[in-house]
């Protein structure tokens, strides 16, 4: 079972960065998802395709989206040409973070897809989902995650 109630704290990949780096700094108070895959993963298309329809409908409402290439070997992290190559023809613009398997260790993802939710109040992981229908579980959260973190009151100035 996955360790739940880890900040997110580690986003320092060591591949680097497609699109857009992201800092911790940024992610505040914002419900967060990282998405973990492997371009060799089976089934990616339809995992992408999940991740650009959450992106389209929760990214307005303050939800950051953030995917975690799981590396599948060292030219990979030290040639990002492949994932770029993937993000481009899948018409991926988020931040897409290279990793060479450290990231996946610290939030104990075992494989991919998984799927980790943060919430905005906190930045702690409160739900770990993997696998197949892993897409649909954390879309019922965040509906839960980004509805509540949107009828929160604005701080005072």
């Amino acid at each position: 079972m996955p360790k739940l109630d880890i900040p997110i704290t580690l986003l320092d990949p060591d591949g680097g960065w497609i699109n857009t780096p992201i800092h911790v700094s940024e992610l505040d108070e914002q419900p967060v998802l990282l998405h973990f895959f492997s371009l060799k993963q089976r089934g990616s298309d339809e995992d992408i395709d999940a991740v650009k329809r959450i992106i389209a409908e929760f990214a307005p409402q303050g939800l950051r989206v953030i995917s975690v290439d799981v590396t599948g070997s060292d030219k990979e992290l030290r040639d990002t040409n492949a994932v770029e190559a993937f993000a481009r023809k899948h018409g991926l613009f988020h931040a897409i973070a290279v990793d060479d398997g450290s990231m996946a260790q610290a939030y104990d993802v075992l494989d991919t897809p998984a799927w980790l939710v943060f919430d905005a109040d906190s930045g702690r992981l409160r739900h770990h989902f993997v696998g197949k229908n892993g897409a649909h579980h954390a879309r019922r959260v965040l509906e839960r995650f980004v509805r509540s973190s949107a009828a929160a009151p604005a701080p005072a100035p």
